[in-house]
């Protein structure tokens, strides 16, 4: 792990349902069914807190009622709340900040940038697909792919994450041919999936492995009669976690010192 250390070493912080937390993960879950989502969660955060082992890190979905409030309220004065979204959008900014200033905390909290914004990201995203494409095509094939993000029919915010994060992604696979499709507007997933050739994968620009990307992605890329390999959700890509490791160091590490 790369990130910064203190300067004092501490014995492993322990993570526990009654111990104060320096850090809280928090995304969306999912409102049908949201205890699967919190697993997962828990999950993926548990592999973050192992690499700054002298952090505690807490975990929490918008969906799961109650859960929020619960991990808030354990939230140490300084303490950060890190948004595992992909843009900066109408759940980070409106949905967020308002179930945070609901809580009548009496401790200051920061929000960090959202995930899917970090500039680190599409370094990571680049060499997983790189190992994909080489063990699917090989290497005399000129492959493509296809970034398959939610878009928004209310907001603008979740397709500019995701064209920035394809611009980006550009940078790191000269030669790739990219195209973004949507879920939720245009120009629909299917219908640019339909025009990819058949050395193609998939990538799908979501925080976590819920519906859209276990139903929507399928059914939209099945539509366009896209057969190629579709890779896990960003964050479930290996390393990925390591960004979100490393920004909480650095944050909290900074906290300290203040």
């Amino acid at each position: 792990m790369s990130g910064t250390k203190s300067p004092s070493p501490k014995a492993q912080a322990i993570n526990t349902d009654q111990s104060p937390i320096e850090a809280l993960i928090v995304t969306h879950g999912q409102p049908s069914d949201p205890e699967p989502a919190e697993a997962i969660l828990a999950k993926f955060t548990a592999g973050v807190q192992a690499d700054i082992p002298d952090h505690v890190i807490g975990s929490a979905t918008l969906a799961a009622p109650g859960r929020l409030e619960e991990q808030l309220n354990r939230l140490v004065d300084g303490g950060v709340i890190y948004p595992l979204f992909m843009a900066d959008g109408w759940f980070v900014r409106t949905a967020l900040i308002k179930r945070i200033s609901g809580a009548s905390l009496d401790t200051v909290v920061a929000v960090m940038p959202p995930f899917g914004l970090d500039a680190a990201l599409p370094g990571i995203v680049a060499r997983n697909i790189t190992e994909t494409l080489s063990d699917t095509f090989g290497a005399n094939t000129q492959p493509s792919l296809l970034v398959a993000a939610h878009g928004s029919a209310h907001g603008t915010a979740p397709a500019a994450s995701a064209q920035l994060f394809a611009e980006r992604l550009r940078k790191e696979l000269p030669g790739v041919p990219i195209e973004v499709g949507f879920i939720e507007q245009d120009p629909a997933l299917g219908d640019v999936a339909a025009k990819m050739t058949e050395q193609t994968i998939c990538l799908p620009f979501f925080a976590m492995p819920g519906e859209h990307v276990r139903l929507d992605i399928p059914a939209a890329l099945k539509q366009g009669g896209f057969s190629g390999p579709v890779l896990p959700p960003v964050s479930q890509l290996d390393g990925a976690d390591k960004i979100i490791a490393n920004v909480l160091s650095r944050a909290l590490n900074k906290r300290q010192l203040s």
